[in-house]
C-alpha cells in the first residue's frame, strides 16, 4: 500500500467552493489511512474562505502561485484572456515548481482541468502511479459549449493526455463514465475506471435540528429551501412557474409556504424571483451554516437545468448533502440519470424541469401531506466512499510495485 499520497487540486480548503468542500471531506478521511500532502494554489488576499474548514494536522499543505495579478479587476481580465486559449489556471499548472516532497502515489481532482495537467507533468517526471478523479466532464461539459475553437483544442489535447496516461480514473456517475468511454473507445477506459459518488459526513449535521413536524405538532409553515447558485441555463423558473399556477388556482395553499434561496442569483433572474407569489428569502451562507439550515428546512429543492438529451449526467454535491440531512427532497431534474435514480431509490420526488404540472402536483403534495424524516443513506457517507477510493489506491500501489 502507498505510505504517502500527493493530492493535487487547484480548488481546496478553506476556499468556499463546492469542489473545495469535496476535497476537504476527502482529505479528512484519507489522512487517517495515509501520510497525505496537498498541492494547491496560494490564497489571494480577497479569497472567500471558511475558517472552520480546517484540515487535520497531519495533512501537509503546499501552495504555489497562480502567476496572475492579485488585483481583482486585472485578474478577471487575465482569466478572460487566458480562457479564450487555455484553461484559466493553466499558468499554475505549467509554471509551478514542486520538488521538495516524496510521495508514492498521485491523486488529482478536477475541476479545473489544470489540476490534472499539473498531475500529468508530475507523472511524466516521477512515473508514480496516478489516479485522476473528475467531478464533472471536462471537454464534454455542455456548460462549456461557448468555448473558442482554440480553447477546445487545448482542452482536448490535455484531456487526451490525462485519459491516456492516468493509471486509474474515477467518475461521479455512470453517465459521465459512459460519455468518456464512448469518446475514447480505443483506450477501453472502463478497464481502469470506477464510479464513486460525492459524499457527506454524518457528524457535521446537528441531529437535534432534524425533527419530524408531525410528531412536534407544527404544520403552520412548510419551508422549501434551495442551496446553490442560479446562472446560465440553471434557472429557478420551473419552480416559480409552479408557484404561480398554484396561486392562480388554489392560492390559499401557499399561505403556509416559506421559500428560501441560499446562493448567488444571476441578475437576469432577479425580477422573476422578486415577483414570485411567495416571497423568496435570499441569503448567502458558509458550508457549515448551510448544514444547519438544511436540517431546519422541511423540503429541500434540487433544481437542475434540463438537458437536450433528457438524461442528466451530473451528480450535484448538494444533492448528497441533502440526503445526509434526512429531509424530503423535491428534485426538479431530468427523469433519467444518476440523480433521478438516487432520488427515487430513497423515496424522494423526481419531476422534469419541463413538466410544470408535475412540479405543481409535487409542491401541493408537500404542502398537504404530513411531513416525515427520511433515513440518510449510509452508502454516501464519506467513510464509505473514500474507503472505496483508499482500496483503489492500495490495489494500484500493489500492482505498480510488482512491475
Amino acid at each position: 500500500m502507498p505510505e504517502r499520497v500527493l493530492v493535487v487540486s487547484y480548488l481546496a480548503p478553506p476556499l468556499i467552493n463546492a469542489e473545495s468542500i469535496l476535497v476537504w471531506k476527502t482529505l479528512c478521511e484519507m489522512s487517517s489511512h495515509f501520510e497525505t500532502n496537498l498541492l494547491t494554489v496560494t490564497l489571494a488576499d480577497n479569497s472567500r474562505v471558511d475558517p472552520l474548514m480546517t484540515l487535520p494536522p497531519n495533512v501537509q499543505v503546499y501552495r504555489t502561485p497562480t502567476f496572475k495579478p492579485t488585483n481583482h479587476f486585472l485578474r478577471k481580465v487575465t482569466d478572460k484572456a487566458l480562457g479564450t486559449v487555455f484553461d484559466e489556471e493553466y499558468l499554475w499548472a505549467s509554471f509551478g515548481r514542486f520538488e521538495s516532497v516524496e510521495y508514492d502515489l498521485i491523486y488529482s481532482r478536477s475541476h479545473p482541468g489544470a489540476s490534472h495537467i499539473l498531475a500529468y507533468k508530475l507523472k511524466q517526471r516521477t512515473q508514480k502511479p496516478w489516479i485522476a478523479q473528475f467531478s464533472d466532464p471536462w471537454t464534454k461539459n455542455p456548460y462549456h459549449s461557448n468555448h473558442t475553437r482554440l480553447r477546445k483544442a487545448s482542452d482536448n489535447h490535455w484531456e487526451k493526455q490525462v485519459i491516456r496516461h492516468a493509471d486509474f480514473l474515477v467518475f461521479p456517475t455512470k453517465e459521465i463514465l459512459d460519455l468518456y468511454d464512448e469518446a475514447y473507445s480505443p483506450l477501453n477506459i472502463k478497464s481502469k475506471s470506477t464510479v464513486l459518488p460525492h459524499h457527506y459526513v454524518p457528524a457535521l449535521y446537528n441531529s437535534q435540528n432534524i425533527t419530524d413536524k408531525t410528531t412536534a405538532g407544527d404544520m403552520s409553515t412548510i419551508s422549501f429551501a434551495y442551496f446553490g447558485d442560479f446562472y446560465g441555463v440553471r434557472s429557478p423558473e420551473p419552480f416559480i412557474q409552479a408557484l404561480q399556477q398554484i396561486s392562480r388556482t388554489t392560492p390559499t395553499l401557499l399561505d403556509n409556504a416559506k421559500v428560501s434561496f441560499y446562493g448567488n442569483i444571476e441578475s437576469k433572474f432577479a425580477d422573476m424571483v422578486a415577483n414570485s407569489p411567495v416571497t423568496i428569502n435570499r441569503g448567502k451562507v458558509t458550508y457549515f451554516e448551510s448544514l444547519g439550515l438544511l436540517a431546519k428546512s422541511d423540503i429541500l429543492l434540487l433544481i437542475d437545468a434540463p438537458s437536450k438529451t433528457g438524461v442528466n449526467p451530473f451528480l450535484a454535491s448538494k444533492l448528497v448533502d441533502y440526503l445526509g440531512a434526512g429531509k424530503r427532497i423535491l428534485g426538479i431534474t431530468d427523469e433519467k440519470g444518476t440523480s433521478a435514480d438516487i432520488l427515487r431509490k430513497y423515496g424522494h420526488y423526481v419531476v422534469s424541469p419541463r413538466d410544470i404540472n408535475g412540479i405543481v402536483s409535487a409542491v401541493k403534495e408537500c404542502l398537504t401531506t404530513p411531513l416525515r424524516s427520511v433515513e440518510p443513506p449510509m452508502e454516501f457517507t464519506t467513510k464509505n466512499v473514500v474507503g472505496q477510493l483508499v482500496n483503489v489506491m492500495n490495489q494500484l500501489s500493489h500492482i505498480n510495485s510488482r512491475r
